[in-house]
């Protein structure tokens, strides 16, 4: 075969390639396409590679675990000067590179006002048909981050893809962080957007919370805070390894130290000192204003809860569990761990 024949037939499969690929992860995004082939790969090379330590989990799980590992978190523990170490981690932060956002993905900012109170979201919408969200469910979402980082661009990808799982819109909160807006100025942003909800004549049978991490911890803080002003609550709520303790009394902050791929235990109590000090109060972790899992569970709608054995916040959840099946008399309480 001639060179230019050879050179034929290598554009003709990069053309290929560059029409299959895109239609294969329904995106044109470069970084979601390099993310979703390197994911793919590992896959495969792990369906191969089996782990004896961990044979339960998924060779898909294990790819994306690798891929977190290719970033590792760094230690900001020793940091004397908070606003300067969150805003340089802020810029670090790569959520948004391990899981970029489609662009088939459509987001659209919208901004609430209850009583004064403004705050921003966006709808994150990656439905597989398209109905108007105030006919059916809708997801208020709280990313995680310590109550420190993450934003639209950072978790995008992730809302994405929940929109996609759930085939329902995702509604993002974009609540104030810490330092700059001391506890508890997230739950605030959270109950006035829920509460703008309810004027817009959303029902709160219409209306799911969920978060991550922190996320999950402001989750069950709002649904704490609703019940205290007398609000209905929501028809569920699902956290994914909330971070409910803040005093981190759970075995599983040493025993899942060197497991856990994404959270540091020596940065978590960095921003546990950070979040009591910023407040300026005498209060300590242990308070409900900071940690739910202190807070009361009468009342709450039902729950779903899932955390992995290898997370550092596993015996947190397993606290909100637990709290939750002896307070909240209601049908339905499930937990997961994987």
């Amino acid at each position: 075969m001639s060179t230019v024949a050879r050179l034929k037939k290598l554009v003709f499969l990069v053309v290929i390639a560059a029409v299959a690929v895109p239609l294969q992860y329904g995106s044109t995004n470069h970084k979601y396409l390099i993310m979703r082939l390197l994911h793919s790969t590992l896959t495969l090379k792990n369906c191969f590679v089996v782990d004896q330590n961990r044979q339960t989990l998924s060779p898909a799980y294990r790819a994306f675990e690798e891929m977190l590992k290719m970033n590792p978190t760094q230690s900001f523990a020793h940091s004397t000067d908070p606003l300067r170490t969150i805003q340089k981690v802020r810029a670090g932060f790569s959520f948004s590179n391990i899981i970029p956002k489609p662009s088939s993905c459509n987001i659209t900012k919208e901004a609430f006002v209850h009583d004064g109170h403004n705050v921003d979201a966006y709808w994150i919408d990656h439905r597989q048909k398209d109905v108007r969200k105030q006919s059916e469910k809708i997801i208020l979402y709280f990313h995680g981050g310590g109550y420190m980082l993450g934003d639209v661009n950072v978790y995008s990808g992730v809302e994405c893809h929940l929109s996609q799982l759930f085939n329902l819109p995702i509604l993002h909160l974009e609540y104030r962080l810490i330092p700059e807006h001391p506890a508890p100025s997230a739950v605030e942003d959270a109950v006035a957007i829920y509460r703008a909800l309810l004027a817009q004549n959303v029902s709160p049978s219409q209306i799911f919370i969920m978060g991550d991490s922190a996320g999950g911890g402001l989750a069950l803080l709002t649904i704490q805070a609703l019940i205290s002003h007398q609000l209905p609550v929501p028809r569920g709520i699902i956290t994914i390894a909330p971070w409910a303790d803040l005093s981190l009394s759970g075995e599983s902050y040493t025993r899942n130290q060197l497991t856990d791929v994404m959270l540091r235990t020596d940065n978590t109590k960095w921003q546990t000192k950070v979040i009591v000090d910023t407040h300026r109060s005498k209060r300590l972790p242990t308070d409900p204003i900071f940690s739910p899992l202190f807070g009361s569970f009468k009342g709450f709608p039902p729950m779903y809860v899932n955390v992995g054995t290898a997370d550092t916040l596993e015996d947190d959840a397993r606290g909100v569990v637990k709290k939750h099946k002896k307070q909240a008399l209601v049908l339905h309480s499930k937990q997961v761990y994987t």
